[in-house]
């Protein structure tokens, strides 16, 4: 495992506040705005990446998700979307901060939320690594956007997320 759950769920939490901060400079329209991206817009893009967090931990907690969609909106407006996702990432923290590195290879059974459903059985290591990696993806169209709505996004990568919250990763070179 290259990074437990629980400083998955702080990166999360770290760039979805950055990522969402930034948006807040933006008007209702700029952020309803359909701008060609997979979910269409800012705000439909940031409903699925709080939709899929939802999903992930329903899953985990073994309830039943209402979702039939993953394209189902979560929130229409961005105020409430921001702060449910703030919420949402608190409760991934708490759900992950007493995760045993030696659980990892326990399976996690669910079906997916597809036109045709699937059956998938993961390890919890490729579990958490995917939801990782999949609102990475989606931050990344989301940052984009916020580049073509003419703010400069601020950057959300893991390196500046640890140097943010762990500076013992930055090293000076020591001037001649």
């Amino acid at each position: 495992m290259l990074a437990h759950p629980h400083t998955l769920a702080a990166y999360n939490a770290w760039a979805n506040s950055r990522l969402h901060a930034a948006c807040a400079a933006l008007t209702p329209g700029e952020i309803a705005e359909d701008r060609g991206a997979f979910f269409k817009s800012i705000l439909g893009t940031f409903n699925h990446i709080l939709l899929v967090d939802i999903l992930y931990r329903e899953r985990l907690e073994g309830v039943p998700s209402t979702f039939k969609a993953l394209d189902d909106t979560v929130h229409d407006d961005f105020p409430s979307l921001t702060a449910h996702q703030a919420e949402e990432d608190q409760r991934w923290l708490d759900l992950t901060k007493d995760i045993a590195a030696d659980s990892m290879d326990e399976k996690i059974g669910f079906w997916t939320l597809m036109d045709d459903p699937d059956r998938w059985e993961v390890p919890k290591h490729i579990y958490f690594t995917n939801l990782c990696q999949h609102q990475a993806h989606h931050r990344a169209h989301v940052h984009n956007m916020v580049s073509q709505a003419g703010i400069e996004p601020p950057p959300i990568g893991y390196i500046e997320f640890r140097v943010d919250t762990d500076g013992s990763f930055v090293t000076t070179p020591a001037e001649d």
